[in-house]
């Protein structure tokens, strides 16, 4: 059995390979980025906030997709809008969002959203509910840290790590350590549009 609520619990049982496909995707989404606003900055900066947005998760889940096919055991992937949904073994189903600032990720209250970040108990066949992605600053329209969160409830955050990118002793190999985020400074105020509401409860 698995506790949700328990960070390491979850870690563990997880491995290192989904954290690691989470950071490399977030890395490589956040490169994506940086060579469209060089390549075509006129193109790039006629985005709205929601179309920047949008533009970027799509980058991220093809990343999240092939990191995921390619290098985590036991990897499914649904990938139906507007569900896009990983699932990893028999107990971990990842969906992949931005978080913002306070941990919040966007999606309209449907009923999958709402059955998605609701937790099993523990128990012998249980179903992990996780979601990957990126903290997003909306003042600056950039990527920032990797993080994995889980909740139990729309409004209910269990725990967030950031994973953080470290070189494995003297190799080339990179991995994506969990880090408990720093609290010890209050978050920065947010200007968020009032068009950064999704589409459907599979985006962003």
């Amino acid at each position: 059995m698995i506790d949700p609520r328990n960070t390491q619990s979850v870690v563990d049982a997880l491995g290192q390979s989904p954290l690691d496909a989470i950071g490399a995707a977030v890395r490589d989404t956040r490169t994506d980025l940086k060579t469209y606003r060089t390549t075509l900055p006129a193109m790039a900066a006629r985005h709205s906030q929601r179309g920047i947005l949008n533009w970027v998760h799509d980058q991220f889940f093809a990343h999240v997709r092939a990191q995921f096919e390619a290098n985590v055991k036991s990897t499914k992937v649904l990938d139906r809008e507007p569900t896009r949904d990983i699932f990893v073994g028999q107990n971990f189903r990842f969906r992949f969002k931005k978080h913002a600032s306070d941990d919040m990720v966007s999606s309209y209250p449907t009923d999958g959203f709402l059955a998605f970040a609701l937790q099993d108990p523990p128990q012998l066949i249980q179903e992990i509910r996780l979601i990957g992605g990126y903290r997003w600053d909306p003042e600056i329209r950039e990527i920032g840290t990797a993080v994995l969160s889980a909740r139990d409830g729309k409004k209910s955050v269990l725990w967030v790590v950031e994973l953080a990118e470290t070189a494995a002793g003297d190799s080339d190999v990179v991995h994506f350590q969990p880090q408990t985020p720093d609290t010890s400074l209050p978050a920065l105020p947010q200007i968020v549009e009032s068009v950064e509401i999704e589409k459907d409860a599979g985006s962003q």
